[in-house]
């Protein structure tokens, strides 16, 4: 069983992210220099330039995001230049790091995979050198594996915090996809805004590459995210902006990814298939693109890789009456929880239970009403009983 808490345990951080553009904190924080230069070295199938590194006495953080950079562009790289954007490509986040598919080992993705390791190779060596600042080298080398000009105004403002943040997210390949891809229609054949969908993906991935924390600062400062929040005390705006977690028996978690929320680019990669960075793309600029739009993420102890459970997440208005004089009102509408593919041996009850807890303790914090698809109503009922069971029973 689930034991309800009241809020659970709340991220401090998230919202003031962008005033210090700290570097993210790595998964991988435990890899030593060692273990990073044999990393590089392996990618790049070059010892000797590893070795060369090892005395430029790069600092760790700047040699993570090297390791990081190969193995996104290189090891996992997927040409969407020429192989486009749709349904041929991975369905699972575990695929893209197999990197067995056949996106991934297609000839023109492998000719630019070695491209890529060419480029950076020349690049590190140029470092060494004392030619070329480590950190202008990484963050020189994302633009281009991303497909973004070095001219454009994502890239004057691009920092290495940004590009760090985005490595240690794992979202090269989305944006590579989003800013490489033709995004021109629906899967049935209807027509889309192609220039108003360039500016958004230009204007996320701007965000993207500011500063670490840059991105989810960009999702609620702009006109159209102030806009969709007005009406909001200040208090359910620092609630509904905030990276809300709670944990759950047997080590369960949900949360609504972390601070600076690059996670997102890869939500809709768990369940589905509905729509993903590279096919549907279109489909994800909303939950990107809007502050009322988040997602409920679960992760689970027996699938360490990856959040395995995935909800959308939204803040909706009601459209008042204008006879009874009433106002439009704040509503949490949750959705559907999706579990990934892979994950068979994860209970899809435990899932729901805890994105159902999650939106309950959230909807009771801000003083919202919480509305929820109809089929989980009886598992909602539930969870109300036993809260007001504990709550009587002190």
């Amino acid at each position: 069983t689930l034991k309800f808490e009241a809020m659970g345990k709340r991220s401090k951080r998230g919202i003031d992210e962008k005033e210090d553009c700290k570097l993210p904190e790595s998964s991988s924080r435990n890899d030593n220099e060692e273990q990073l230069l044999e990393r590089i070295g392996s990618l790049l199938d070059d010892k000797a330039l590893a070795a060369r590194l090892a005395s430029a006495a790069l600092q760790l953080d700047v040699l993570r995001a090297i390791a990081q950079l190969l193995d996104q562009s290189v090891r996992m790289g997927i040409d969407y230049r020429n192989l486009g954007l749709g349904w041929h490509h991975p369905s699972s986040r575990t695929a893209y790091r197999a990197a067995q598919h056949k996106s991934i080992t297609a000839p023109s993705s492998r000719e630019r995979a070695a491209g890529s390791k060419r480029l950076l190779s020349d690049a590190l060596s140029a470092c060494v050198d004392q030619e070329i600042d480590a950190e202008q080298v990484v963050v020189q080398a994302f633009l281009r594996e991303i497909g973004v000009p070095l001219e454009s105004t994502a890239a004057e403002s691009a920092t290495f915090s940004g590009t760090a943040a985005a490595l240690e997210a794992e979202i090269l390949l989305p944006l590579r996809a989003l800013n490489e891809g033709e995004i021109t229609q629906t899967m049935f054949g209807g027509a889309l805004p192609v220039e108003e969908l360039k500016e958004v993906v230009t204007a996320i991935t701007k965000a993207v590459l500011s500063c670490a924390g840059g991105f989810s600062e960009w999702r609620y400062s702009t006109a159209k995210g102030q806009e969709q929040l007005r009406g909001l005390s200040q208090e359910q705006k620092a609630l509904w902006r905030e990276p809300t977690e709670m944990e759950h028996a047997r080590g369960v978690r949900s949360h609504e990814d972390e601070a600076g929320e690059l996670g997102f680019f890869w939500a809709t990669k768990i369940g589905g298939p509905s729509h993903g960075f590279d096919y549907e793309s279109q489909c994800i600029l909303p939950l990107l693109a809007n502050a009322r739009h988040k997602v409920i993420l679960v992760s689970d102890p027996s699938w360490p890789s990856h959040p395995v459970g995935r909800a959308h997440w939204r803040l909706l208005w009601s459209v008042g009456n204008g006879k009874t004089k009433s106002e439009p009102e704040p509503r949490l509408w949750l959705e559907t929880m999706n579990s990934d593919f892979d994950a068979s041996n994860v209970s899809s009850d435990v899932l729901e239970a805890a994105g159902l807890q999650h939106a309950m303790s959230k909807a009771q914090a801000m003083k919202v009403p919480l509305s929820v698809e109809s089929w989980l109503k009886d598992d909602l009922q539930r969870l109300l009983e036993r809260f007001f069971r504990e709550i009587k029973e002190g």
